[in-house]
């Protein structure tokens, strides 16, 4: 059978800091905004029955909140995500929950402590994640990655393990290709000026990220080159956007990296460097990427079989962006072909 899955972008709950602001006006101001999002996330998930309510990054608004905040948070949320909580008593429904971390929820790469990253993990689960699912007799394969630590990061040791999960996952994809890969990142891959609403903007501080609208054009290659999913969810663009990737296999002269003697002229090149050395041949990467990797804005423009990954970032759920929600399927329409997605997916929806 098919699966199903809701997707909400960005809830960014506000709490004390606000009440602070505007002591009476805020109290009305969260009270209405959690009955509101309760409403979207309640009649969507009663309506359309999902297997899957994932919330795509920015459960909270900042994550510079007291120990105490971030718990009373922790209430309000599964509350108003239709999730089991001591305050919530038993509820309906077999689908199962997963959350994906946003720079909202443990920062950006600059920022990232570990105080931030224990206690969204003891709440929430790991920060990578992957699982498999049957639809109609095929196996599909589905992946959370930590895009807050894939760019550059302050503690080195977040970073590892964010690589050393895509890695893996790489690995896995090379020994069973014909798995489909749905991969779920909170920052959208990179695109050009236009594509969508946001920009490619990344900010530095000190050499670590400080600020991003997309992943950098390296790490989108890698993924998008070594992991050829099928389809990216992504969330962050609080405006939502439909985007279409073609990759080439490889470029007609190969790239000099530096002195060593290596250089870049296949996706298995890029795939073989680590990310330090993502980092060092930047500049190498990015004229590869520019010779094989190219985004369309919308699946239309894209053109019939012209694309290979299919990438949607899902539109916020807050009032102020519409109460949207995704409604995502799979169902297996013919024989799957790692180079047709759009064969194998009904296109996501919004409410």
């Amino acid at each position: 059978s098919a699966i199903r899955l809701n997707l909400y972008g960005d809830p960014q709950i506000e709490g004390d800091a606000k009440i602070s602001r505007e002591p009476t006006i805020g109290r009305y101001d969260l009270l209405f905004n959690d009955y509101y999002l309760n409403h979207i996330y309640k009649s969507t998930i009663a309506a359309f029955r999902p297997h899957y309510v994932v919330t795509m990054g920015d459960i909270f608004s900042c994550q510079w909140i007291s120990r105490d905040e971030y718990y009373r948070r922790i209430h309000r949320f599964k509350w108003i995500s239709h999730q089991i909580d001591s305050k919530n008593g038993s509820l309906s429904g077999n689908h199962i929950y997963y959350h994906i971390a946003g720079n909202h929820d443990i920062g950006y790469g600059e920022e990232t402590e570990p105080y931030h990253i224990n206690r969204y993990t003891n709440n929430f689960g790991p920060l990578s994640r992957k699982w498999l699912a049957r639809i109609d007799g095929s196996i599909h394969r589905f992946a959370i990655l930590n895009a807050m630590n894939l760019d550059k990061t302050r503690n080195i040791q977040y970073r590892q393990q964010a690589w050393q999960f895509v890695q893996q996952l790489v690995a896995e994809r090379q020994e069973r290709p014909d798995i489909p890969l749905i991969l779920f990142s909170h920052i959208p891959l990179h695109k050009p000026a236009g594509a969508c609403v946001a920009s490619p903007s990344i900010r530095y501080q000190n050499d670590f990220v400080e600020y991003q609208d997309y992943l950098s054009p390296t790490t989108s290659a890698y993924l998008l080159h070594c992991l050829a999913p099928t389809f990216v969810l992504s969330g962050h663009d609080h405006n939502g956007c439909q985007a279409a990737h073609s990759v080439k296999t490889g470029v007609s002269q190969a790239i000099p990296l530096g002195a060593a003697g290596k250089s870049l002229r296949s996706a298995s090149d890029l795939c073989s460097l680590t990310f330090e050395e993502l980092d060092e041949f930047q500049t190498e990467i990015e004229e590869f990427v520019r010779q094989t990797v190219t985004p369309a804005s919308g699946f239309d423009s894209a053109g019939t079989n012209a694309w290979d990954t299919l990438e949607v970032t899902v539109r916020s759920a807050m009032g102020e962006f519409d109460g949207a929600a995704g409604i995502f399927d799979i169902h297996k329409s013919g024989h799957y072909h790692p180079s047709s997605p759009q064969r194998y997916a009904r296109a996501l929806g919004r409410n």
